[in-house]
């Protein structure tokens, strides 16, 4: 299935910010107090312009508040009216008494007069204030075509988190997951299908790109494109595909005697980490597979099973879990497969580790104890934590920051997706459209 490119017309920034300007959040402490922001509707000459401002604020709102590192103050506490903030600007004397500390404000426009509004130009203008120092903090305007509003919208988001942390957002990414649905056969059997989704990080746009006929598995984005690699069983064999997201290319790129799995791209997307048991010993085994030459190369060997690798972020090692030494735990070599160190020595069992893309930290899967839980480790091996517990918790993945970490978690008889802040705060469940499990985080949308 064919995914539009997003084409938009970006002007230069109208004015420059300040860096240090409203950077009062201090994101590596847990349990950060929320900032303060007042969120005031985009403004435009009429109705039409009124809502398209309208629905692009909602969306900033929902993204900043899901963050757990706003406080979006209540409209009803206002006291300066939007007529006057548009005829006067801010009267920071009016939002000081209600403690609000940053002040979003600005204008929305339609231009032309094609009869099919999504297809008219969208013209947002925007700025942020420092309302304690009465200063604008940022401001910009962003030309595109209606039917992009949402994008619109997560730019401007990301635009704010930045501005207010001092690191990338996340807002202009994807999420693809397993969705699960329960369905009755002609014979009135049921059984749960298993298709590959993908859906914006806000939950909106979810479409399922297979038909539910054969099982998908382990849905893995490229760090650098919105290209997929995961596993099916079309035709019964175990294959790993990679789909292009932009074009609806698809292509088979691992069909190997024996088990296909655990695919994941290299930094640069040119390679692809597969579990092969392909060999005659028939154990699971770590390959490298150049996607342009399609040659592999066989990067363990151990008589136990080596599984789930993960590079890091520059390429130069890689991460996998292994129970070579008994019990599963994590280990790190060199992306050659050499000088192999085993990572983790707590108790329990550690599966599915994934590098953070700020290159620091690990995230991992522990079994201890009759629970499961999400964790991260330094790189070091010197400092576990451990941010969630449930029943069945698996199959973490990063946000394109760093910041956020999404799994599944079994919740009854159902799988459900959460996100959770590196610091192990801000735990939700995140919206789909069915059951579902196995996700994964993309690069920023361009």
């Amino acid at each position: 299935m064919k995914t539009k490119k997003i084409l938009m017309a970006l002007s230069s920034v109208l004015f420059v910010a300040n860096a240090n300007a409203l950077v009062r959040i201090d994101i590596d402490e847990g349990n950060t107090k929320p900032l303060p922001l007042a969120l005031t509707d985009l403004q435009g000459d009429n109705a039409a312009d009124n809502q398209l401002g309208y629905n692009i604020t909602k969306v900033i709102e929902k993204n900043l508040k899901s963050s757990g590192l706003f406080n979006i103050v209540d409209r009803d506490a206002f006291l300066q009216s939007q007529e006057s903030l548009k005829k006067d600007g801010p009267n920071f004397e009016q939002w000081k008494p209600i403690k609000v500390e940053g002040l979003f404000t600005g204008s929305s426009k339609l231009e032309g007069d094609d009869v099919d509004v999504i297809n008219r130009k969208a013209v947002i203008e925007y700025r942020l204030f420092d309302v304690y120092s009465d200063k604008q903090t940022i401001g910009k305007k962003y030309t595109a075509q209606v039917k992009y509003w949402r994008h619109l919208a997560n730019r401007i988001s990301d635009d704010i988190y930045t501005s207010l942390t001092g690191e990338k957002g996340y807002f202009t990414s994807r999420i693809a997951y397993i969705g699960e649905n329960v369905i009755t056969d002609a014979r009135g059997r049921k059984k749960t299908i298993k298709q590959l989704c993908v859906m914006n990080q806000d939950s909106s746009s979810q479409q399922c790109l297979t038909d539910g006929k054969s099982i998908v598995l382990t849905p893995r984005f490229s760090p650098i494109k919105q290209e997929l690699a995961y596993l099916s069983y079309a035709n019964g064999r175990p294959r790993v595909y990679l789909l292009d997201l932009t074009t609806g290319q698809q292509e088979i790129v691992g069909s190997f005697r024996g088990l296909n799995s655990s695919p994941r791209f290299s930094p640069d997307g040119e390679k692809l980490l597969m579990t092969l048991t392909k060999d005659q010993e028939g154990n699971s085994e770590i390959y490298e597979m150049d996607l342009d030459s399609r040659k592999i190369k066989r990067l363990t060997f151990s008589p136990r099973i080596d599984t789930s690798p993960s590079y890091s972020p520059d390429g130069k090692k890689i991460v996998f879990n292994s129970d070579r030494q008994g019990r599963p735990a994590l280990f790190i070599m060199d992306s050659d497969g050499n000088n192999v160190k085993r990572l983790t020595y707590g108790r329990g069992s550690y599966f599915a580790p994934v590098w953070s893309p700020r290159g620091d930290m690990i995230a991992f899967v522990k079994q201890m104890g009759g629970k499961f839980h999400i964790g991260v480790i330094d790189v070091d091996g010197d400092e576990e934590r451990l941010l969630t517990e449930g029943f069945l918790d698996e199959s973490p993945s990063w946000s394109p920051n760093g910041r956020v970490i999404i799994f599944s978690r079994q919740v009854g008889d159902v799988n459900k997706i959460y996100g959770i802040d590196l610091t192990g705060y801000n735990l939700r469940e995140i919206e789909t459209t069915s059951n579902a499990s196995d996700p994964t985080w993309s690069p920023l949308l361009k």
